[in-house]
């Protein structure tokens, strides 16, 4: 590791005074491994703000990597907004009196200037600590994977924004557990505001040799009425050259640059996917040609792969939401950018599947298409092996599928659910029976209540009825927004012992980590495909001349199911044991659930 040059006293004080700043410390070295870091912490008690330009801190530094923590507070209430090096890095914030707050910010230092501008009616900085962060020489354990990009990328919590979903933030599974995937992607960025956020410098001081960053922008790079996002094609090339791949290459990284992913555009006269985001994917292109870096044309595989798709299933994928949908959007999007999980994984798998020719020593990391080592000789095994081909279903990690193992009730409501395409609805605190905001199958229980498409017998004593829910009140210049719901109303219930006592309901839940029972599976399996399939009709009424003697244990089944496991026989969505019988009491084991599915399925 080379010695850093200590920047010297004379020189600093030099650089305060023409900033204003008259207070400074002397610098204070550490030394690790025989090599001396700047570290070096200036006293900022007495500056006072330069009107509309508040605290301004300039000064010299060697290029490299850099923690700079400015602090603000004091006796009075403290406003302040931190720029470093032009960029914004921490918005716009307010302490009482009386406190203070440490603001550590990565900057990787380039042009060998730092400079640091507080802006607020008060900013009260007390000190900005510089401290040089050592060179990484050596891998890590195992290679990180970087993802600097938008909000096609993003990690998104669905707590807050079900059901929208970025590439980025299911990457990691297409990889094994040998690499790690950082998705550091961010929702309204282009280019130059990751830049300006520090984000691009936080990968920078983290990164290892041997560590990957893939950089995908172009989205929102053009947006000329952003000022704080917009930067010319030529300045965009310029810092994806220089800083993105240029410092990465200068810490034994390996830069990947990439085409921002397609928008489904359809052109209705040519009946195909047209090309999108060709504004900057065509620099993107050239650039990648001019500097010989590993790329990966994600634009236009995309497109490619779209165009080799039913119209309906590609945008089915993205963020096209139908009332109640999504938590951010109750009233519903037509968003053909960004993506829910469907289409999220389909553009990571396509981007996995472009990593052997393009960047292929990575290839090696990308997980084995799976083989199972316990369906050998099962009735089920050609079934089995086309689902986990198509992504449909999983083993359990250790190759296995575990075929005889069972299914729960929440596991085959979101199998049916995504088979016939009936999207899940953002989780409602209340109106979900016994299902919490953090039960991963929350949102299928959800809309399956919404639209009543679990039998009320599965829940409890009790039926459904229709319901108007208000999605977005009435203004003085638009009318209410309302949709129709079925809701779950309980069998009531009194004490006899108790005259006059209120009525209380009977429990209703759905249970959704109690095993399915053949039974039940059929009654939902029917529920789910009716509702999908033959919206226009009463999905209680019944739906079709039930015969009798299918099966040779139909007394066996629950009056409750009867019509729809017979029903459910009838349109060829299930079958027998075998021997004549259906097995109701049975639970379902995943051999089955596979089978069930498969027929759903194209």
């Amino acid at each position: 590791m080379k010695i850093r040059k200590i920047i010297s006293l004379a020189l600093s004080a030099a650089m305060l005074m023409s900033a204003g700043i008259t207070a400074f410390a002397a610098p204070d070295t550490e030394k690790t491994d025989d090599t001396e870091l700047y570290s070096e912490t200036f006293d900022m008690t007495d500056v006072k703000p330069r009107g509309e330009d508040g605290v301004v801190f300039e000064h010299e530094l060697e290029n490299g990597d850099y923690t700079v923590t400015v602090t603000t507070g004091g006796k009075t209430e403290t406003n302040a907004n931190i720029y470093i090096n032009g960029g914004e890095r921490v918005r716009a914030y307010t302490l009482e009196a009386g406190s203070t707050q440490e603001n550590p910010q990565p900057v990787v230092i380039t042009d060998g200037k730092l400079s640091v501008q507080v802006l607020g009616e008060n900013p009260n900085v007390t000190e900005i600590k510089i401290e040089q962060i050592p060179e990484r020489t050596e891998p890590g354990e195992k290679p990180t994977i970087f993802v600097a990009g938008d909000s096609t990328a993003q990690t998104y919590v669905y707590e807050n924004v079900y059901p929208q979903t970025g590439w980025g933030q299911v990457f990691s599974e297409q990889f094994t557990d040998d690499v790690i995937v950082e998705n550091r992607s961010m929702g309204g960025r282009s280019s130059k505001s990751y830049n300006n956020d520090g984000r691009l410098d936080r990968i920078l001081t983290e990164m290892k040799p041997g560590d990957y960053i893939f950089i995908q922008f172009g989205i929102n790079d053009g947006a000329e009425n952003k000022p704080e996002r917009y930067i010319s094609v030529e300045d965009y090339k310029k810092l994806i050259a220089d800083k993105y791949i240029g410092e990465t290459e200068k810490r034994g990284g390996i830069p990947v640059l990439m085409t921002a992913t397609a928008a489904a555009w359809w052109d209705e006269e040519n009946n195909n996917f047209m090309e999108s985001r060709q504004d900057y994917a065509d620099p993107t292109r050239d650039l990648a040609k001019e500097l010989g870096c590993k790329f990966i044309d994600a634009n236009r595989i995309i497109t490619d792969e779209w165009n080799s798709m039913n119209k309906d299933d590609v945008l089915s994928g993205y963020f096209i939401c139908e009332p109640l949908e999504s938590k951010a959007y109750p009233t519903g999007t037509n968003d053909t950018t960004h993506l829910k999980a469907k289409g999220a994984r389909r553009i990571a798998s396509l981007i996995a599947d472009a990593i052997p020719e393009n960047v292929p020593e990575l290839a090696k990391y990308l997980k084995p298409e799976e083989a199972f080592t316990d369906i050998d000789g099962h009735w089920a095994k050609d079934t089995i092996e086309r689902l986990a081909a198509d992504g449909v279903i999983e083993g359990d990690g250790s190759g296995k599928f575990n075929p005889d193992g069972t299914v729960t009730r929440a596991e085959f409501l979101k199998m049916v659910m995504e088979a016939t395409g009936v999207p899940g609805h953002a989780y409602r605190e209340g109106e979900c029976l016994d299902a919490k905001q953090d039960n991963w199958y929350c949102y299928y229980v959800q809309s399956a209540l919404d639209k009543g498409i679990i039998p009320a017998h599965m829940i409890g004593p009790g039926g459904y009825g229709k319901e108007t829910k208000t999605l977005a009140e009435a203004t003085e210049d638009t009318e209410a927004v309302t949709t129709e719901i079925y809701k779950f109303h309980p069998q009531l219930i009194s004490d006899a012992s108790a005259p006059g006592e209120p009525l209380e309901a009977f429990p209703s839940a759905f249970d959704g980590d109690k095993p399915i029972t053949r039974e039940e599976m059929a009654a939902l399996l029917f529920d789910v495909y009716w509702f999908a399939t033959v919206t226009s009709k009463d999905r209680f009424a019944s739906v079709c001349s039930i015969p009798e003697n299918v099966f040779t244990d139909e007394d066996e089944i629950d009056p409750a199911y009867k019509v729809s496991v017979i029903s459910a026989e009838v349109y060829d969505l299930v079958s027998g044991m075998g021997d004549g019988t259906f097995a109701p009491k049975a639970e379902l084991t995943r051999a089955q659930a596979a089978t069930v599915i498969g027929g759903l399925l194209p």
